[in-house]
Order: C-alpha cells, then sequence, then structure tokens
C-alpha cells in the first residue's frame, strides 16, 4: 500500500467516526427529547447521517467538487444498504449464534466494514476523485 493510500483511508476513517458521532447523537435526541421510538429514531438517523456522511466525504475525504452529485449520492446510498444489510447479517452471527457481547459485535462490524464501504466508495462513488 503506498502512503497516499494509506493517508486516504486514515482520513476516511477518521470522517467515518465524525459520521458515527452525528449518527449516535442525532440517534440519542430523537429517542430521548423528540419521544420517537428507537427503531423509528434508528432508521431516521442512519439516513440523515448517511447524507452527512456523503457530504463529509466528498468534500474532506475525496476533495471532490464535482456539480453533479446524484449519480455518487445513489451509489454512496446503494453501499450504505448493503452495509445496513450487512451489520444485520454480522451482528445476529456475532451476537446470537457465537454470544459475543453486543456492543463488541457492533466494534468488530463496524471494523470489517469500514475496510468495505473504503473500497466499494474509493472505486465506484467516487472513482478517480483522490
Amino acid at each position: 500500500m503506498k502512503a497516499h493510500d494509506l493517508f486516504l483511508f486514515v482520513k476516511y476513517t477518521l470522517v467515518a467516526t465524525l459520521g458515527l458521532a452525528f449518527d449516535m447523537a442525532f440517534l440519542y435526541a430523537l429517542v430521548e427529547y423528540a419521544h420517537l421510538s428507537v427503531l423509528v429514531a434508528t432508521a431516521t438517523s442512519y439516513i440523515v447521517a448517511t447524507f452527512v456522511a456523503f457530504f463529509l466525504h466528498k468534500n474532506l475525504t475525496f476533495h471532490d467538487h464535482a456539480k453533479g452529485v446524484t449519480k455518487q449520492i445513489t451509489s454512496f446510498f446503494v453501499i450504505s444498504g448493503m452495509n445496513f444489510v450487512l451489520t444485520l447479517i454480522l451482528m445476529y452471527v456475532f451476537v446470537d449464534l457465537f454470544a459475543i457481547w453486543y456492543m463488541l459485535s457492533k466494534f468488530i462490524t463496524a471494523t470489517i466494514l469500514l475496510f468495505f464501504s473504503y473500497a466499494m466508495n474509493r472505486l465506484w462513488t467516487f472513482r478517480g476523485k483522490y
């Protein structure tokens, strides 16, 4: 791996961490202050956080200043949707089949999917924008 590739991955990881922090803060606010159910709040915060993550990655990670975003945001949401499904599958495997504590399972899952998400977004969503 070249130094530039490693640097880009580190930036992606840091920006993804910001997106996760936003997601969790928004989820907390929706449950505790807006009194939404956990499932509705989770879905809402996930969708909003995906938009936030897209624009953070577009501008901070990949420095992509192209005006047309429809194709990019569509591919980003497809990848995000795949991540969501994979998260559910991995959480089921780790928690229900292997009896791993759910918080550790979430960390393991997020770490695994970080590599998948980075690769997919670099190769598809922001192709050539680095």
